[in-house]
């Protein structure tokens, strides 16, 4: 087998794409926001597409770099797999929850008990009725699918030896992109029993692993397929994009007008998985093609750098002033609310990412 690389064109664009989704659509919620825009943001600007988008991503580049490490050193160390994600996910969460937890000391802010130890176990989005007001730390479930996913892959890919058996590999990836869109249907429909409805949501691992497992599974075949996607996806390239496109936005599209609900509910987080990794894929092969030229530039990488201290951050300012007693202020009105979010962000990257990165990198291949 060839030697494979851990760097990768693209990746970064992509973050920014997914982050400025997320930030276009809370900005429907925050003052000042213009009612006529609302319409055009509900068809168009999807935080949960975005979400979605940084789900594959994660699933692609954490299994590439377990493949790279399987390549460069024959082993893949669960110990320094750990480490290399605690350092780079709990300085800025913690620190942000520290926060949040000021926030709630000196406001009228406040969230309970039990959202509280959601938060810091890694379980929001299952908090069970009563728990409290979840507005600042809600979208911490993102980062709670994704942490459950950081713990059980690396051990099935090294208990199983997946990096060197890719059709065992993908038989188990095949398994969460059959399940999550059942868990999504007994969602909609209301099947589930009471005591398990606020375990299994909308914003769960049950429901969202297929995009995590899509992800992993597109780095698998791009590894040991890729002139065969070379030739599937740059031969035609501009028909091939529009293809991954309208499986994207095709579903998307009749979810928006509440048709075909028994199709869409279940499978439209899968379609786009599917066809953001294709795009993904695209992209890494052609970064100087068409509009895969603009994910590479200055920029975008750099807003994607910004995306994990963005996403964390971003909640506080999208909240409403009124969450902390507060008249309407322009740092926490249209537009204005970006200029903190990307102010405090840029403070928590350079001196709380950074550092801890550097660390990090002690870890990789070591």
């Amino acid at each position: 087998m060839t030697q494979i690389s851990n760097r990768l064109p693209s990746l970064d664009g992509w973050r920014a794409v997914s982050i400025f989704l997320v930030l276009a659509a809370h900005s429907k919620f925050v003052p000042g926001f213009p009612a006529a825009w609302k319409e055009a943001c509900f068809w168009l600007l999807n935080g949960n597409m975005g979400v979605r988008t940084f789900f594959v991503i994660s699933g692609f580049l954490i299994t590439w770099l377990m493949l790279v490490e399987r390549d460069k050193t024959g082993q893949i160390s669960l110990k320094h797999f750990y480490i290399r994600r605690i350092l780079r996910i709990f300085p800025v969460y913690f620190v942000f929850l520290g926060v949040v937890f000021l926030i709630q000391l000196s406001t009228p802010f406040h969230q309970g008990d039990r959202a509280w130890i959601s938060n810091v176990t890694f379980t929001t989005g299952m908090e069970p009725p009563g728990a409290g007001n979840t507005v600042l730390t809600g979208h911490l479930w993102s980062l709670a699918v994704e942490e459950q996913f950081y713990i059980l892959w690396p051990l099935l890919v090294v208990g199983f030896s997946l990096a060197m058996h890719r059709g065992k590999a993908l038989v188990f990836l095949a398994v969460p992109v059959v399940v999550a869109p059942v868990f999504r249907a007994f969602v909609y429909l209301k099947m589930l029993p009471g005591d398990l409805s606020w375990i299994v949501t909308n914003y769960t691992f049950p429901t969202n692993c297929d995009s995590l497992a899509v992800g992993c599974a597109a780095a698998i075949l791009f590894r040991d397929y890729r002139e065969q996607l070379r030739r599937l996806l740059t031969a035609h390239p501009t028909m091939a994009c529009l293809g991954c496109l309208l499986l994207i936005l095709g579903p998307h599209t009749l979810l928006v007008f509440k048709l075909a609900g028994a199709l869409t509910v279940p499978f439209n987080q899968t379609a786009h998985a599917i066809g953001a990794a294709l795009l993904i894929m695209q992209s890494i092969l052609l970064p100087g093609w068409g509009p895969y030229r603009w994910l590479n530039t200055r920029v975008l990488v750099w807003v994607g750098v910004l995306s994990y201290s963005l996403y964390i951050w971003q909640q506080i300012f999208c909240s409403g002033p009124a969450t902390f007693g507060l008249p309407d202020v322009w740092w926490m009105s249209f537009p204005g609310w970006l200029v903190p979010v990307f102010v405090v962000s840029c403070a928590s990257y350079y001196l709380l990412e950074q550092p801890f990165m550097k660390l990090r990198a002690k870890f990789r291949d070591a």
